[in-house]
């Protein structure tokens, strides 16, 4: 199975690798049809997404993850795009509130480095998957570059998803930094206000903070489980299974 996933990717990679990320948005919704969702984060590439989708006249499903822990801004921002252009934006949530999962856990799981993968699994990968697990054969639409570096250096336009016998498409997989705010700019779409605050990466917000100068773009997230005078910290929270182990 994993084999024939692989081989579908890579057949996908030579069809879409010389499209615009619109073509490749509309032959994955020509090709799986309401299958095809957009994971939202409300970060610049998402906002990119989501105004992509809009163009399109696309009435597929764009998920946003509430995790509980989102900064208020995050969700106006996410609330201005439903207002604005009327997308169907569904908002999906953890089975435990926070304090219920307070509760079962003894601790806030965000506050240490063996707790903080399953504060993430438990309010953004389980919800997610919860709802794929409806579709019959899931796409999930992404902003994962390689220009971020990383586990993100080698992805494909489409890449297997294990976890929802789906894939993952990454439209905007080649672009860089400078193609992401020239597409704002030109549509004169609204940003997270945080990136004016020197906020790179903005997750949830127990989490994130603002980077200093001469730091990379995710040195703000998870920054309280990185030791001191030590680089390593979690990097991801694992919603993408290409930032695990799926490349």
């Amino acid at each position: 199975m994993a084999n024939d996933l692989k081989s579908t990717c890579a057949k996908a990679h030579q069809i879409l690798e010389p499209l615009s990320p619109e073509e490749r948005i509309k032959w994955a919704v020509e090709t799986y049809a309401d299958d095809v969702v957009l994971l939202s984060s409300m970060q610049k590439t998402a906002v990119v997404l989501m105004h992509m989708f809009h163009t399109l006249g696309l009435r597929n499903e764009i998920l946003f993850l509430d995790t509980g822990y989102h900064f208020t801004e995050t969700l106006q921002l996410r609330d201005a795009y439903m207002r604005q252009y009327g997308m169907n934006i569904v908002t999906l949530y953890p089975e435990l509130t926070i304090e219920e999962q307070e509760t079962q856990y003894g601790k806030k799981l965000f506050s240490c480095s063996d707790g903080q993968p399953e504060c993430c699994r438990l309010r953004k990968e389980a919800p997610l998957l919860r709802h794929l697990a409806t579709k019959k054969c899931p796409v999930t639409v992404n902003g994962l570059r390689r220009a971020e570096g990383g586990k993100r250096a080698d992805i494909l336009a489409l890449s297997p998803d294990p976890r929802s016998a789906g894939f993952s498409l990454s439209p905007i997989y080649d672009w860089t930094s400078d193609d992401i705010q020239a597409y704002i700019a030109k549509h004169q779409l609204i940003v997270h206000p945080l990136y004016s605050k020197c906020y790179a990466s903005i997750g949830c917000y127990p989490c994130t903070t603002p980077i200093r100068p001469g730091e990379e773009a995710r040195a703000g997230r998870w920054r309280h489980l990185r030791p001191a005078e030590a680089e390593e910290a979690p990097l991801y929270c694992g919603v993408n299974f290409t930032d695990g182990s799926g490349i």
